[in-house]
């Protein structure tokens, strides 16, 4: 039977060990802007979960809720009023957004000290380059986390990783490279993917397709990380990789829900305050 990495005790202990630091008595608290268009539930589901999360940690949230049917031009409107507020420290843009709505304005003018989700060009840029990064997207640094919590030493191991998306799949595979270990890509069209998934000491799964991945694509004691979040037919969530199959062979896995999105709220709520310390030249 593997370890079952739960969310909650990997981000209490990042918490924990997190530096604490003596805010001056006229600075505000840490905020964060919450985007959404539209009444998406698990969008809301999701925002309902960053206020849980985030207000006990001592940081404001403010919601901004626009129509779906809202213009493309109120739209970068009102997201630069809140660009550009100074008592507002980091931005989430709760996405997928409307069809009818490019994110083309937002990428290239979103500040990179309250771009606390990566969503921006100039941090995605710094992902690709040498040396400091900015903010990484959320849920692939949850992952590094989790690595990391798990001491495990990437350097010489074999990482599979299922699914080469813009917020998680490749920004992802870089740090894993960087940090020393063989990177496998594949997808779901991958021809022969239990050939490959097989193989790996570390498999990550980030395609949301529900129970793509099941014992036989895993290798024995390996690590398993499952970032997907799917409806299965009876309502529950439920992630990429069938985790009752999959407990049984694997070393250590995440469950769904529970594992990566939990670490993925800590650390958005690690970025914010970081960005609020940036913001006021604290760090």
């Amino acid at each position: 039977m593997a370890n079952v990495i739960k969310g909650k005790e990997v981000a209490k202990f990042f918490l924990s060990n997190r530096p604490k630091k003596n805010l001056e008595a006229n600075l505000s608290k840490p905020k964060l802007a919450i985007i959404r268009v539209g009444e998406d539930e698990s969008e809301k589901s999701y925002e309902r979960s960053v206020l849980t999360k985030l207000v006990p940690l001592g940081i404001d949230c403010e919601s901004k809720v626009m129509d779906v049917n809202v213009s493309q031009d109120v739209f970068n409107q009102t997201f630069d009023e809140i660009n550009r507020d100074p008592s507002i420290h980091g931005i989430l843009l709760l996405k997928p957004v409307p069809k009818t709505l490019s994110l083309d304005h937002v990428i290239q003018t979103i500040d990179p000290l309250k771009d606390v989700d990566c969503i921006g060009a100039v941090n995605m840029a710094r992902i690709y380059q040498e040396g400091p990064k900015g903010f990484i997207p959320c849920t692939a640094k949850a992952v590094m986390k989790i690595i990391e919590f798990e001491q495990i030493d990437l350097k010489g191991k074999s990482v599979v990783m299922v699914g080469f998306g813009m917020v998680i799949g490749r920004p992802l595979t870089l740090l894993l490279v960087e940090a020393g270990s063989t990177v496998t890509i594949c997808n779901e069209f991958t021809k022969d993917l239990k050939k490959e998934s097989s193989r790996a000491d570390v498999l990550i799964v980030a395609t949301g397709v529900k129970h793509l991945i099941s014992a036989s694509h895993v290798k024995k004691d390996a690590a398993v990380i499952d970032v997907g979040i799917n409806v299965a037919d009876d309502g529950r969530i439920v992630g990429d990789v069938d985790f009752d199959e999959v407990v049984n062979k694997a070393g250590s896995i995440t469950p769904v829900p529970g594992g990566v999105g939990t670490v993925t709220t800590y650390v958005l709520a690690e970025h914010v305050m970081e960005a609020y310390e940036l913001q006021n030249k604290l760090k």
